[in-house]
């Protein structure tokens, strides 16, 4: 997100009714020999992501597969103007924003008739949605997963990131350390895989990956392969951004990360990745088919 930023173990028999053939529930499997183990600190763009049943085991998932709203066990909405000026106000709890239909979950930004409150910078009258796991479910290390379908036009910026726990125990952003598994700035188009960190807001550091491509046409998946000394990401299984996280001091990735999923709507200027709205793209919808999160056996 912008630089001011910022379930239940779900068993393979009942997730496997949920995929189809070309989409399988599970990674394929690691190719046989001794060269081929699954050692993230290989890995090099523009490799091909490497997954396997014999090293990962799914832990959490959400399929997205029952009509009506997100369960509540497992995500949270954030409420309001939340971050960065942004001129959406998010619901809560409301499908003409968040909803589950046809097997997907659909966030929609939308512009309304009535406002939703009002500030400085925003009327109030363009709306969207954000879930996050935070406080529900969180994980260290591991491979995160997202299909999604993303919107075009200028100002929407979705996406699906992560946040360490200690945001809540008094450490603020950066100091608790964000991981953008995708952010995408439509306005570009551009593809941000994004890796934050540092004291404070005004001495922070970034390992940044920026794709100039319209990602908007089809569904894609967006991966995160997370060790202990480096953060492999990918789309379509291709690795794009590896970060060595090693000598980061201090150190927030040595810790569980909650997820969130998010429409932003950019900003009434362009001071946001969003940039400025152009209201004639709405409604927009965020589409999203699977999360999935995977951990070592």
């Amino acid at each position: 997100m912008n630089k001011i930023l910022y379930g239940t173990i779900i068993i393979f028999a009942a997730m496997a009714a949920c995929g189809g053939a070309d989409d399988p529930i599970g990674p394929t499997p690691w190719p046989s020999g001794d060269d081929d183990k699954p050692t993230i600190e290989k890995y090099k763009v523009g490799d091909q992501l490497k997954s396997g049943t014999d090293s990962l085991k799914l832990v959490w998932a959400d399929e997205f597969n029952t009509n009506g709203m997100v369960n509540t066990s497992d995500w949270t909405y954030e409420k309001g103007f939340v971050r960065n000026q942004e001129i959406q106000y998010y619901t809560e709890n409301r499908s003409d924003n968040c909803k589950i239909e046809g097997g997907y979950l659909i966030i929609t930004g939308r512009k309304e008739s009535t406002s939703f409150g009002s500030t400085d910078y925003s009327d109030g009258t363009y709306t969207s949605a954000s879930i996050i796991t935070n406080k529900k479910h969180s994980w260290q290390y591991g491979r995160f997963e997202i299909k999604a379908k993303i919107p075009a036009g200028k100002g929407p910026w979705p996406a699906f990131w992560a946040k360490g726990d200690s945001q809540n125990s008094g450490a603020g952003w950066p100091l608790c350390g964000e991981i953008d598994i995708m952010e995408y700035a439509a306005k570009g188009p551009t593809m941000i895989q994004n890796v934050i960190y540092g004291e404070n807001s005004s001495n922070y550091k970034q390992a940044t990956k920026r794709t100039e491509k319209n990602f908007s046409d089809k569904f894609y998946v967006y991966t995160l392969d997370w060790s202990e000394n480096r953060l492999v990401f990918a789309i379509d299984n291709i690795v794009t951004h590896v970060v060595d996280i090693s000598t980061i001091s201090p150190n927030p990735f040595r810790q569980k990360f909650s997820i969130l999923l998010n429409l932003a709507l950019g900003a009434s200027t362009e001071r946001t990745l969003g940039g400025k709205l152009d209201p004639s793209c709405l409604p927009v919808e965020f589409r999203v088919d699977y999360v999935r999160i995977y951990q070592p056996k």
